[in-house]
């Protein structure tokens, strides 16, 4: 009786530490990526998304302008905002972001502004 209770015991410890590991929807800027990443950015696209290994999104945002980002989820959407706010200097700046999503998101709406923006999405290896 000891061993079933412990064998219960276990494979429920197991069960739950692997839901804790799922992933959660979410979204933070970043500083550096992967080398193959960086090489697939084409530089004349102000907005675009790239795929790794369909687990991580790379949103890549260029702007002259300083910007403010966030995510808020809708349904079963994930609502990215970009919002350009006044810069200092006019210099052209990438801003990259990664976005992680789960299963309570089936799609991907990006504004720019207040205005939702296509995008090319380019997957990666």
């Amino acid at each position: 009786m000891k061993k079933i209770f412990l064998i219960m015991f276990f494979a429920l410890a197991i069960l739950s530490l692997s839901a804790c590991a799922q992933k959660k929807l979410s979204f933070e800027e970043v500083d550096t990526v992967p080398q193959k990443v960086k090489e697939t950015i084409n530089p004349d696209d102000q907005l675009q998304m790239i795929n790794k290994n369909g687990k991580v999104s790379y949103i890549v945002f260029q702007s002259q302008k300083d910007v403010k980002a966030s995510l808020e989820s809708v349904d079963k959407t994930a609502l990215i905002k970009l919002d350009e706010v006044d810069a200092s200097d006019n210099k052209l700046k990438q801003y990259i972001y990664t976005l992680t999503t789960d299963e309570s998101v089936d799609t991907i709406d990006i504004k720019v502004n207040g205005k939702s923006t296509p995008y090319p999405m380019t997957i990666i290896n």
